[in-house]
């Protein structure tokens, strides 16, 4: 005898549904303290994270493992070292508790459309749901990239600049850094406060590095980086031939990225060209006929 798929779905999503609900009253006002900060808030569908958090717990899903290396160093970029962990925990039960209403909801969907297809598609549906959370932090990554890409020459070129007027390399970065609100001043402005809780100028830079993460960000601190270690005799030499070095990439970077706009507009110009010759043809030949 042939089972009827619409049963199948329709068992499934109720025992689902079932195992939600259970699990929804198990971990009812206990994450409360995480889901009432800023960044919960701003998500939607935030009243249901304790779910997420309780199927983490059950599953003794453990974020700081080397599975989600990935996830807190995007953290790490947009929210710090400090709460990159508390981010990613965040983030990873709001993903789970997506997927796991998506889930039931969608099969019990399809067994009441009849719809084995609808139903496989909010399965579907329900696995994008625990990546969707990482592509907008990728995607705000990304965006702190670009930034400092285009910020770091003129950033390099100001620093040579108070160099050479004789200030030590620790006055010109905190007076660079408090004059700046952009991403990258930020930056400095941890660095400048990493130093004075008693880093070393060296492990400061190279955190800066680490948390901008950019091939031209890790040059640059590199060579602060050496020429503390040489002696900062040849420092502002260094600095120059580097800033015309990022010029050059900046042109590069902003010629790549004006060419990849093109293309983006590209297709939606195509569509709206065949529509206005459609416009155009379809009532002539509609009059000749």
């Amino acid at each position: 005898m042939k089972t009827d798929p619409s049963f199948i779905m329709a068992a499934a999503g109720t025992v689902l549904s079932a195992a939600w609900i259970m699990i929804f009253a198990k971990g009812y006002r206990k994450y409360d303290e995480i889901t009432s900060v800023k960044a919960a808030r701003e998500l939607k569908l935030n009243g249901i994270f304790h779910t997420g958090f309780e199927i983490m717990k059950l599953l003794r899903i453990n974020t700081g493992s080397g599975k989600f290396a990935e996830k807190r160093r995007n953290a790490v970029e947009i929210y710090g070292e400090r709460y990159a962990g508390f981010y990613t925990y965040l983030f990873t039960g709001a993903q789970i508790s997506y997927a796991a209403l998506c889930l039931p909801v969608s099969l019990l969907s399809g067994a009441a459309a009849g719809s084995p297809v609808l139903g496989l598609a909010g399965a579907a549906a329900s696995v994008i749901m625990l990546f969707i959370l990482d592509s907008d932090v990728k995607k705000k990554v990304s965006e702190k990239h670009d930034a400092v890409m285009c910020e770091l020459p003129d950033i390099i070129m100001r620093l040579t600049l108070l160099l050479n007027a004789g200030m030590v390399l620790r006055d010109a970065w905190n007076m660079i850094a408090e004059s700046s609100d952009t991403a990258l001043g930020k930056e400095m402005r941890q660095t400048g406060s990493d130093i004075r809780n008693g880093m070393s100028e060296a492990d400061a830079f190279e955190a800066f590095a680490d948390r901008c993460r950019t091939r031209e960000i890790r040059k640059f601190s590199g060579s602060l980086v050496q020429n503390l270690k040489k002696g900062s005799a040849g420092l502002s030499a260094c600095l120059e031939e580097l800033a015309d070095e990022q010029w050059e990439e900046k042109k590069n970077y902003v010629k790549k990225k004006a060419a990849a706009s093109e293309q983006t507009l590209l297709f939606p110009m195509l569509m709206i060209f065949v529509a206005i010759i459609l416009m155009i043809i379809v009532p002539v030949f509609t009059n000749m006929m």
